[in-house]
């Protein structure tokens, strides 16, 4: 099966990797604070953390933790210096611990996390471990929830959320330390942080600031936020690096001879030609999507079977190694825990377990046992064009600083092997690091944060890593499309602040604003709430399940009027399943039973039902939006035509005309086409359509959320924006 043409070969020069000395001891990683992925995937991110320890008492946990024996240093160096760059391997313990040890010596802590369920999730588990209820001493504001008071000593939060306290207090006064967690995620929301971090303690000298990740450019970070001038050697640095390193142990590396054509197909190979040839231990193989992850999936457990009716008959492969099981399992951001977990746990006995894993592997989730890793090279990362106007994800080459942090992950327990799908001379022609996604983002959302929080000169803003010029450009002209600054670059008083306020997209939130004047605000509230979820529909990877989950959204769901109308006749249908029931459990219990009926996620459905209350009270409590009167009867097509046109008014730069070539083409030239998950994909295709979101597979851009839209609308809503040609 496998054949003679993929072959392995040891690296000519140097490892980089740890190797035993003369006396016998395991040296380091040359530079163990190396930048690891800077990826957005939804697939690369987890809330799933695997604990080894859980049978053990919560005080029994907390001393297994490696951060454990550190923390008398930790709390010496934030005495000494005002900013403490930490840097350690998932699952130290830094995130649950390092604020305790804080708050423990008097310390009022902030921590912030990148994603909404992680905040939550580990403010309960803190919560847990100081023994009390949370939202009391432990407390947390994630998204559009929250649970805390004004005395919580520990809150965790969504680093939006904390951008948005800015607005009420600029130096955040109400806190004396700030934990920046996950920073080596570098997503868009961190680097806004950083710089105005940078700014606050500047001004506040007696605030403690924590920069804490798994993997990052310490040193990079430690320059950033120094304080003191450089040139006046008399002053010492404010900010100091410490590492906590988990035991290192000899990585061998393996180079293919030459280019693989498919990685998927040589990855399926490499783990069967490990499995066949090298002893027990388990593989984790690195690849860039779902759907990549069920094709080797599908390979892998074909061989298996047949290897496991061949097993009945000899007990060692060919090579002399003892035949076992080959046991496969899939791990991406988007599988349930209970799913996740099943890549954490061990083999069974006699048996080797492969991991097919996203970038998550990578630093969001640490495996235990893993011995051989497959590198395939690549990764998706999104990157936004503003030539096009349209950001996507893109399937791209790995840096050198990914390529090193994915072979270590075979070194944690013993002496691991790294198999790259990849020449040698390739791996050189590497970049040294991925850019940050400030560098490759729309960045019209975080101008307008920053406009609001009184940063008018966007040019000087200390960024991290400045973004392209053009990228600014692009950002201000959006918001300036939207109304939401002047020409002189300031926020309108109508909507530029109420927009910044809103905790959506900027064309989500002029869709808001502008649905009193279409008398259309409760519409708008449940589309702006669906359009910030996940898929509402279950997908099924094949076989029957995914057939009838296709037929009950085309016989009870799909409209003519698009995908955007459809989330709303959904989210409307379930808000009345929802409010049918007085009692609590039997509301929640109808609910659950609807979803399973019609095959639709609840728990989807239950956040956007969350995030519809908080936006509610900000435009009806907070900005008093009311419905505008229509003659005639408020229903039927007038009553749509207009939801429809509320969509425009905000997405309304996010327009594409059929062409006569039977393609779509964006405003600024952007080649599109419809996605086979619209409910427009199967119909004849409308000339012109708004979509909300895209995404990108292969060589193509597919719109997602699309709504036909009629041109003179585009002449009526967007006047300066659109002309008659």
């Amino acid at each position: 099966m496998l054949g003679n043409r993929l072959k392995f070969v040891k690296p000519e020069d140097k490892s980089l990797y740890p190797i035993r000395n003369k006396d016998g001891a395991i040296e380091t990683l040359i530079n163990p604070n190396t930048d690891s992925a800077l990826v957005i995937d939804s697939d690369s991110h987890s809330n799933f953390v695997y604990n080894r320890y859980h049978h053990l008492p919560l005080e029994s946990q907390r001393q297994k933790l490696p951060i454990f024996e550190y923390r008398n240093h930790i709390l010496y160096l934030l005495e000494k210096y005002q900013t403490l760059v930490l840097c350690g391997e998932t699952g130290c313990g830094k995130s649950t611990q390092v604020p305790q040890y804080l708050h423990e010596i008097g310390h009022k802590v902030c921590v912030t996390q990148p994603r909404v369920t992680a905040a939550v999730s580990l403010a309960y588990r803190v919560a847990q471990e100081i023994g009390g209820a949370i939202g009391q001493e432990v407390g947390y504001a994630a998204g559009m929830v929250s649970a805390r008071t004004p005395e919580s000593g520990i809150v965790f939060m969504t680093e939006g959320v904390l951008l948005r306290e800015m607005f009420a207090s600029p130096l955040l006064m109400q806190y004396s330390c700030i934990i920046l967690d996950e920073v080596h995620e570098r997503s868009l929301m961190t680097d806004v942080l950083m710089g105005l971090l940078k700014k606050i303690i500047k001004k506040r000298k007696n605030l403690k600031l924590v920069i804490s990740s798994a993997t990052m450019n310490a040193e990079f970070l430690k320059d950033f936020f120094n304080t003191n001038d450089k040139k006046d050697r008399n002053k010492p640095a404010t900010t100091v690096v410490m590492s906590v390193q988990g035991p290192t142990h000899p990585i061998e590396i393996y180079y293919t001879q030459e280019p693989v054509p498919d990685y998927v197909k040589a990855t399926v190979d490499t783990v069967i030609k490990i499995h066949e040839n090298q002893p027990l231990g388990d593989i984790l193989a690195f690849l860039t999507s779902q759907e990549e992850i069920h094709a080797a999936l599908e390979s892998l457990e074909q061989y298996s079977e047949q290897t496991q009716e061949r097993n009945k008959s000899r007990s060692h492969f060919p090579s002399g190694i003892r035949a076992a099981e080959l046991v496969a399992v899939p791990l991406y951001g988007a599988l349930p825990a209970r799913r996740q977990l099943r890549a954490c746990l061990p083999a069974p006995a006699a048996a080797r377990r492969v991991v097919l894993a996203t970038n998550l592997a990578e630093t969001s989730l640490t495996i235990p046992g893993i011995t051989y890793v497959i590198d395939c090279g690549f990764h998706k990362l999104a990157y936004f064009d503003p030539a096009l106007g349209v950001q996507a994800q893109h399937a791209t080459a790995v840096s050198r600083d990914n390529a090193t942090q994915r072979a270590g992950r075979s070194g944690r327990t013993a002496s691991g092997h790294c198999y790259r799908l990849y020449t040698e001379d390739e791996y050189e022609k590497l970049p040294e690091s991925v850019p940050p996604e400030m560098c490759r983002s729309d960045l019209a959302a975080v101008l307008l944060q920053l406009k609001a929080l009184g940063i008018h000169n966007l040019l000087r803003f200390s960024f991290p890593t400045p973004p392209p010029a053009k990228s600014l450009l692009s950002g201000l002209e959006t918001l300036y499309a939207l109304g939401a600054i002047d020409h002189s670059g300031d926020l309108t008083s109508d909507v530029g602040f109420r927009m910044a306020e809103l905790p959506v997209p900027p064309m989500a939130a002029k869709m808001l604003c502008s649905s009193g004047e279409l008398g259309c605000v409760d519409e708008a509230l449940s589309i702006a709430a669906m359009l910030q979820v996940d898929s509402v529909f279950i997908k099924p990877a094949h076989g029957r399940e995914a057939v009838a989950s296709k037929v009950s959204r085309r016989n009870h769901f799909e409209v003519a009027e698009g995908d955007i109308i459809m989330y709303l006749n959904i989210f409307d249908s379930y808000l009345r399943v929802r409010s049918s029931c007085e009692d609590k459990r039997k509301s929640e219990r109808a609910c659950k039973q609807w979803c399973q009926r019609y095959r639709l996620n609840h728990r989807v459905l239950e956040k956007a039902a969350d995030i519809r209350d908080s936006l509610e009270k900000i435009v009806k409590g907070k900005f008093n939006i009311e419905n505008k009167v229509f003659e005639g009867p408020d229903l039927g097509t007038a009553k749509c035509e207009r939801v429809m046109k509320c969509v425009l008014s905000g997405y309304f730069p996010q327009a594409a005309r059929l062409t006569p070539a039977g393609a779509y083409r964006g405003l600024r030239g952007a080649d599109l086409a419809l996605s086979p998950d619209s409910c427009l994909y199967a119909a004849p295709p409308p000339q012109w359509v708004t979509f909300a979101s895209v995404q990108c597979s292969r060589d193509r851009t597919y719109m997602r959320d699309v709504m036909p839209i009629d041109r003179s609308w585009l002449l009526e809503l967007a006047p300066h924006y659109y002309k008659e040609t």
